[in-house]
């Protein structure tokens, strides 16, 4: 008995267990990193769009309790020489995927693809502050669950000569009330999916189809995937404000997901053709009258940003709807007002008084991370104007205008421009 207990003991010196086998195993790394989303202060989660999978990682204690004192905006032009410099990498090899902010150190995370060289493709997230300090996040090690999406879409199809389907599994998250709300394309049917995952992840989740009506082609579309959106109340019921390519506006509700279930949303504007959206923000700030309201922000690639007012959404999705065709290049629906957001490419809601962007300066080409004055939208320092003049005076009644462009100033970190 004493012998068979002995080679008991040498058997599991030497032969490892199924439990230490599991523990030794190395950890999963993302083949991409592209969409980014908080799922509360913890956790950070992204989108792995080639692989198919969603990580939420666990960010470490220590970079999620210290608050700033204040709000401070972002000024870091020439982000993308720093970032470059960063990851050691060409900075004309990186392309940039998407910007969100912690919600509580206020802290940009930035997700990037670097492509060519000896290694092929490669995904990095980085973390940076209003300084301007780089951190790479090391996905390797930080602790994460995944989740992997059924019938992604993969690499068969391509898009011109060399944009795989696969790029699109993912095209962008929201995380509200526990739930992770995720578009993209899947390889059924109806290929634009909308999927509702518990979060932490149980292993269950719903596909929900999604059809729409594009007034400006005059057809009901099924393929094109929701390119950006946001999960908003309206009305008191929760809603996805989605945004397509060319460019439809559409609500769903939330209720109406289900999984297996195909779904038609109601188009409740048209916002301009040959445009993509690249983000949909939802956030509460000040109009010109200094009156606190709800706005939902449309961010796009070919056009002015659209600002949406939410109570003139809800009112839009409570009617019946787009169901005739417009004319190619009319805008229709629910009112927007257009703002002057050139060159952003990506925005996050910062605080209560700035949004945070990745913005390509239109002299430079560099990519900036740069701060946007909520109910301004403009940085006084892309511009020159008779303002600029060291003799210039303001007329009378004026002084409104001095004191909003000598705070716009000191935001942009140009204090001895005051005046």
């Amino acid at each position: 008995q004493r012998a068979t207990v002995f080679l008991t003991l040498l058997l599991c010196l030497f032969v490892p267990s199924a439990m230490a086998t599991e523990k030794a195993a190395p950890k999963q790394t993302p083949v991409s990193a592209t969409v980014l989303e908080f799922g509360g202060v913890d956790t950070l989660f992204v989108a792995d769009s080639d692989g198919g999978k969603i990580f939420a990682y666990t960010l470490p204690k220590n970079a999620n309790t210290q608050a700033p004192t204040d709000s401070k905006p972002f000024n870091l032009t020439g982000f993308s020489n720093r970032i470059a410099e960063s990851l050691k990498v060409d900075p004309r090899r990186l392309r940039y995927n998407d910007l969100a902010v912690h919600p509580v150190t206020k802290d940009a995370y930035v997700s990037v693809s670097i492509r060519g060289g000896a290694q092929g493709k490669g995904a990095a997230v980085v973390k940076v502050n209003q300084a301007g300090d780089i951190q790479q996040l090391d996905l390797g090690q930080l602790e994460h669950t995944s989740f992997p999406l059924a019938q992604a879409a993969d690499g068969k199809v391509t898009f011109w000569r060399d944009l795989p389907a696969s790029t699109f599994s993912v095209t962008d998250l929201d995380f509200v009330d526990g739930q992770l709300y995720v578009s993209g394309l899947s390889t059924g049917e109806f290929s634009s999916t909308l999927r509702k995952i518990p979060y932490p992840f149980d292993g269950k989740a719903s596909a929900s189809s999604v059809e729409m009506y594009h007034a400006a082609h005059n057809q009901n579309e099924t393929r094109a995937p929701i390119r950006a959106m946001a999960v908003v109340d309206l009305d008191g019921k929760k809603t996805v404000v989605a945004a397509y390519t060319c460019t439809p506006l559409v609500t769903i509700p939330v209720a109406a997901l289900e999984d297996g279930k195909h779904v038609v949303g109601k188009t409740v504007g048209e916002l301009g053709y040959g445009n993509t959206p690249l983000e949909v923000v939802s956030y509460r700030a000040y109009n010109m009258k200094m009156e606190a309201e709800e706005f939902v922000l449309v961010i796009n690639r070919e056009m002015a940003a659209d600002l949406i007012k939410l109570e003139d959404l809800a009112s839009a999705a409570k009617a019946q709807g787009l169901a005739k065709p417009v004319e190619l290049g009319d805008s229709s629906g629910v009112a927007t007002t257009p703002i002057p957001l050139s060159g952003v490419l990506q925005a996050a809601d910062q605080d209560a008084q700035f949004l945070l962007t990745l913005k390509r300066n239109l002299d430079t080409g560099d990519m900036d991370l740069v701060s946007y004055r909520k109910g301004a939208y403009m940085r006084i320092s892309d511009f020159v104007s008779e303002y600029n003049f060291p003799d210039y005076q303001y007329e009378e009644g004026g002084e409104g205008a001095k004191q909003f462009q000598n705070l716009l100033k000191m935001d942009e970190g140009f204090p001895e421009r005051v005046r």
